[in-house]
């Protein structure tokens, strides 16, 4: 008798390996607490040499350059905020488009509210000098608008939104790196491209404004505000009123 097949096991990590995974780790730690204490661009390897208690040279063992740092730390930011965004919309019943939608938009606030030094460095000032490549950030970028765009496209399918009742020109087509996103979920309808990529740009304005800006001086309550905000892109995006209105859990 033929014993059954035995499965493959991975050699365990070498403890060089380990060390090197444990340095690497300690280095974008700091490197976040740079960027939540003082901004993109506070940021230093040669601060975070000295706070590790090692020469600067060390560091570009781990990271040529401090732009190939940023480059590691935005891919896990974008990857961060996009395994956020599928939590919340695999939270809810697989049929209920619209509370995917409304979910997936008060997730998006969740994490950013929660990751301020994160969304400082994906949606904030730019680093002076430095220019994403985005053969290594836009895979990990398309991740999070792949998730919402996948919803409001299964959405449309199942009837739940109508791209018509949108105020976007139908005539609007995307531009190149949105057809690199269609392994994440995105449409390839050029309208319904356009209403994401407006709906989407409209719920980061409010997060920029509440994050970097002064709406929480200017309203008392900005997160009953941003329900009403989302319901309201809900509705420009053509979704059903009677859908658009009911609350998700942990929203506000």
């Amino acid at each position: 008798m033929t014993p059954p097949a035995q499965a493959a096991v991975s050699p365990a990590p070498t403890r060089r390996a380990r060390q090197r995974a444990a340095t690497t780790g300690e280095i974008k730690a700091l490197a976040r607490r740079q960027l939540a204490d003082h901004g993109p661009g506070g940021l230093s390897l040669r601060a975070i040499a000295r706070e590790m208690g090692t020469a600067p040279s060390a560091l570009y063992r781990y990271f040529p350059s401090q732009s190939d740092l940023v480059t590691e730390l935005c891919v896990e930011a974008y990857g961060s905020l996009a395994d956020s965004l599928a939590a919340a919309r695999d939270a809810q019943l697989p049929g209920d488009h619209a509370r995917q939608w409304l979910a997936v938009c008060h997730a998006y606030r969740h994490w950013s509210l929660e990751h301020p030094a994160d969304f400082a460095l994906i949606f904030g000032t730019p680093l002076p000098g430095y220019h994403a490549p985005p053969e290594a950030t836009a895979a990990a970028a398309g991740r999070a608008i792949g998730v919402a765009a996948g919803v409001y496209a299964a959405a449309v399918a199942a009837g739940a939104a109508d791209p018509g009742r949108a105020q976007v020109p139908a005539s609007l087509k995307p531009g190149a790196l949105w057809g690199a996103l269609a392994d994440h979920g995105a449409p390839a309808e050029p309208a319904l491209a356009a209403i994401v990529l407006s709906a989407w740009a409209s719920l980061l304005g409010y997060l920029v404004t509440e994050i970097f800006g002064s709406l929480t001086a200017l309203i008392s309550d900005t997160g009953t505000l941003y329900q009403a905000h989302v319901r309201t892109v809900a509705l420009g995006m053509g979704f059903q009123p009677v859908l658009a209105g009911p609350s998700v859990p942990g929203e506000g």
